[in-house]
């Protein structure tokens, strides 16, 4: 599936808190298996509200601050536990 990324949307007054996967991805500018690595390792939070899973914004940002990340040891999809 290809993700296609918007441009930035005017300001708003309130900043969001979470956003989609597929935001958070076009916002960082990772792949959608090196973004869920990082939410194995805890660099990047998400949370499940009904049956969609949303990221904090505030993670992707400490993320970006942070620079350089090193990539953690390969996780298969299998491994990963979103059920936090």
């Amino acid at each position: 599936m290809k993700i296609v990324c918007e441009p930035a949307r005017t300001p708003t007054v309130r900043d969001p808190l979470t956003v989609s996967v597929n935001d958070a991805l076009c916002m960082v500018g990772i792949g959608r298996t090196r973004f869920y690595e990082l939410v194995a390792v805890g660099k990047i939070t998400t949370v499940k509200i009904g049956r969609r899973r949303l990221v904090h914004v505030e993670s992707l940002r400490r993320l970006a601050a942070e620079g350089y990340v090193k990539a953690p040891r390969y996780v298969r999809p299998e491994q990963i536990n979103l059920d936090i």
